[in-house]
């Protein structure tokens, strides 16, 4: 069975590799025309670094796509060629089941799944956000700059930070601070402004000497109560519960984040108030970023017995069928994700649920084989 298992193998991954190479390359060239159309604009700042960072980045938000569509056509081909050459037939008179056959093929789907999911968790998160500040400076920024004039509202509202300068790959230490304390009732209580603060086990400092600003009720700057002082060398503050991560992700766009950091931000955005709407497209979106992997097994599933169907029948007939359910499985996604924001069905369910109706019809389509 494994020289069974390695042909099968073989003439699986020839067609896959190049129809992955030829889905990303097209998504490279159409990515490139705003690459090349840059290089003509004076105030743009190409560099090798910066076009690599945009195509791959870019790439790697269009991966998750990709693999589903490479998966759905390699196996209509694979599948097509064994019947179209009667090996299929031979191997089935010969006593090997079909689940034998489609072993490589299964098996290569969901290593591209867990590939898929690593790239989302793993490379997509930095990637991809480097390639959105590139396409959105209109290619003047590198997408690996401090990310500057940003802010983090505490859970409550009780404090806020504005940071001048703030770098990816060294959040706890930051630049030109202002650390505004609010009372109950919303009004400012007092404001700190340091040029630099550092995250020290756990303790966020203000170094490099700070400033205290005083206010009243009406938020009018008064002078230091007795006893307060104005300015201060350094202050340590021990109450503060956020960590640099925490301010990073509150600055970062949610539908590029790791697991990880979309749980981490939810539980901030709960404790500052979500609608229910809010939570539903929160829970909808982290189910669905362990879920969506697993469309790449799923469309592989029900594109086997449709290739099968097209060597013996007749090409376009399982091609239809094949696309047609690729194109029902997406549009009844959409459809449960709207549900599911509008509260009419569970997050989970929504997730789960053409996940389950496709695997059916992949199992009925499994069982009329002859």
């Amino acid at each position: 069975m494994s020289i069974l298992f390695r042909y099968v193998w073989r003439t699986f991954a020839v067609p896959a590799s190049i129809c992955l190479l030829g889905l990303c390359s097209l998504t490279l060239l159409f990515m490139s025309f705003d690459l090349i159309s840059a290089c003509f604009d004076p105030k743009a700042n190409v560099t090798f670094q910066v076009a690599i960072d945009f195509l791959f980045g870019t790439l790697s938000m269009y991966l998750e796509w990709l693999l589903p569509a490479v998966f759905l056509l390699s196996t209509l081909y694979t599948m097509w060629q064994l019947c179209r050459h009667s090996e299929l037939i031979a191997m089935r008179a010969s006593g090997i089941g079909l689940s034998t056959v489609a072993a490589p093929i299964l098996l290569t789907a969901a290593l591209a799944a867990l590939a898929s999911f690593a790239n989302t968790e793993l490379f997509k998160p930095a990637a991809a956000a480097r390639a959105m500040v590139i396409k959105n400076s209109d290619f003047r920024e590198t997408g690996r700059d401090p990310l500057r004039g940003i802010g983090y509202a505490a859970p409550g509202n009780t404090h806020i930070w504005i940071i001048g300068e703030m770098s990816p790959d060294k959040p706890e230490e930051l630049s030109n601070v202002r650390l505004t304390f609010n009372r109950p009732d919303g009004s400012k209580d007092r404001t700190f402004v340091a040029p630099k603060a550092r995250y020290l086990d756990g303790v966020w400092w203000l170094l490099g000497g700070l400033t205290i600003t005083y206010y009243d009720e009406l938020d009018q700057v008064i002078a230091p109560p007795e006893g307060c002082p104005s300015a201060l060398p350094a202050k340590p503050f021990y109450a503060l519960g956020e960590t640099p991560r925490q301010i990073l992700i509150q600055n970062s766009a949610a539908d590029l984040s790791s697991a990880t950091d979309r749980k981490l931000n939810r539980k901030l955005r709960n404790q500052s108030g979500l609608t229910r709407r809010q939570k539903n497209e929160d829970s909808y979106v982290t189910y669905n970023h362990y879920a969506a992997p697993l469309s790449i097994v799923l469309v592989t599933l029900f594109a086997i017995p449709a290739g099968i169907a097209s060597g013996r029948q007749s090409v376009f007939r399982g091609i239809l069928l094949a696309l047609s359910l690729f194109l029902a499985y997406y549009a009844l996604t959409a459809l449960a994700m709207l549900l599911a924001n509008h509260g009419i069905l569970k997050p989970a369910l929504a997730v789960i649920l053409p996940s389950c109706l496709f695997g059916a019809a992949a199992a009925v389509l499994f069982r009329k084989l002859p």
